[in-house]
């Protein structure tokens, strides 16, 4: 449930012995509502199958958001794990080589036998079963236990070198009672209870207007297109590393972050061989070696223009894709075909998708963007929102499908390949931050 008082769903974990080992059930229930849609359910059951040994064999998701629905199997042999996506559009299929000591547990084997006062530190590598990728997980104690065996940690979720999520645990003599998740402007708690009590029916969680933070100033169209300079303070001292794309330059400095935000402002992301490579391969997101994606981007691809003149007709030819607007789920380029329908996260990953199709380098950034017109009931706010960024004319240049254009009231969090992971750690990063001022850069003659 979220700390302002509303109720988002539930989630259950139910252990089924089995000869040769056992199987993990997860079942999670969501009941969400965007403004003007109807109330719907989202549901995933992931079933992890063990041996004697307490090893992960397989791994089996199951994701259903109304009517669409998804599923992903993973195959674990020694060092590889070969997953398999299944979705209405298609199927996808990649091979991971794992490291040496991963984990599939979370760490809750670790956190069983934790002795925090002799060691105040858990560091490990877990596989982990939603995004099926492994991730580096830092658990640090706050302090003692209490005389009821009580204590709190902090948990960090990297990815590589990137900070993905951070959460605050409350543990009892080995067992995690309580998780309380920041995201945007709010936090989430996930609770031990009885069934009775987390099954209880409850109106439908408005995501939007409930994730959205107001913002101190209001910000005219004429300054969202020149040169503007955000300065944040990072929450209880917890700093991280911001990017840089072509247009946001980061200052960090004495627990804060400064960023200024305009055309050409930025470094842009790297334009190393390798770094263009990985940023124009297909992923099981951005399926750019789709014959109907290929098809797509066939004819622009082929035109006598600059690729910043392509992106801009790819970025026409997706419109007619996203002519219902979807607040429900992430979907990847190849399903938005297909639905016709989504929202920024969409929009992104399909312009991105279709940029590389292109030959044309891409990323998809996350973050939040102003809006001073009222948005689900919210205005002069800052709300969550994700653009293409693409590597054309020999610079880094961002693209916004879903809003047509981009301005420097857009503040990038994250960037990624359109994953969920990378667009739902925007939201805990932007929880971690305080916005302190805004302010309007102009030159001298202006």
């Amino acid at each position: 449930m979220a700390d302002s008082g509303p109720m988002l769903g539930h989630v259950s974990l139910e252990v089924i012995p089995r000869s040769d080992g056992r199987d993990l059930i997860e079942s999670q229930s969501i009941y969400l509502r965007e403004s003007g849609g109807l109330p719907h359910r989202a549901r995933t059951r992931t079933v992890v199958r063990e041996n004697n040994e307490g090893q992960a064999l397989s791994i089996e998701s199951t994701s259903t958001m109304g009517r669409f629905r998804t599923r992903t199997r993973a195959r674990i042999s020694g060092a590889r794990v070969e997953v398999e996506r299944e979705t209405p559009s298609g199927q996808t299929r990649e091979t991971i080589i794992l490291p040496d000591n991963v984990r599939f547990d979370d760490g809750d084997g670790l956190v069983q036998n934790w002795t925090p006062e002799a060691l105040t530190r858990l560091e490990f590598l877990n596989f982990d079963s939603d995004t099926m990728a492994v991730e580096r997980i830092v658990i640090e104690a706050q302090g003692a236990p209490n005389e009821a065996g009580r204590f709190s940690a902090l948990r960090w979720r990297y990815d590589g070198g990137q900070l993905r999520g951070v959460a605050r645990l409350v543990l009892e003599h080995g067992r995690v009672v309580e998780v309380a998740q920041p995201m945007f402007g709010e936090t989430f708690r996930t609770r031990l209870s009885d069934r009775a009590t987390a099954q209880r029916a409850h109106p439908p969680y408005q995501v939007i207007p409930n994730m959205a933070q107001r913002s101190p100033y209001r910000i005219s169209a004429e300054a969202r297109r020149g040169h503007l300079r955000f300065r944040y303070e990072f929450r209880e001292g917890v700093g991280f590393p911001l990017p840089q794309t072509g247009e946001q330059r980061v200052r960090v400095e004495n627990g804060s972050a400064t960023l200024d935000i305009c055309e050409g402002c930025g470094p842009g992301l790297g334009a190393d061989g390798a770094t263009l490579a990985d940023a124009s391969r297909s992923t099981a997101w951005l399926q750019s070696d789709h014959p109907r994606l290929r098809a797509m981007a066939a004819a622009i691809r082929e035109y006598d223009v600059s690729d910043a003149r392509k992106m801009e007709l790819l970025l026409e030819r997706a419109i007619p894709y996203l002519e219902a607007a979807d607040f429900n789920g992430h979907y990847s380029a190849l399903d938005t075909l297909d639905r016709r329908a989504g929202d920024c996260t969409e929009a992104a990953v399909l312009l991105a998708a279709l940029g590389r199709a292109a030959g044309i380098p891409t990323r998809v950034a996350s973050g939040v963007s102003y809006s001073r017109e009222s948005y689900h009931g919210v205005s002069n706010a800052f709300i969550p929102h994700s653009w293409t960024l693409a590597y054309v004319d020999g610079a880094w240049r961002s693209f916004d499908l879903s809003l047509r254009e981009f301005d420097s009231a857009h503040i990038a969090l994250t960037i990624g390949d359109g994953d969920p992971s990378s667009i739902a750690a925007a939201g805990q990063l932007a929880s971690l931050l305080r916005l302190d001022s805004i302010a309007e850069v102009r030159r001298r003659d202006d």
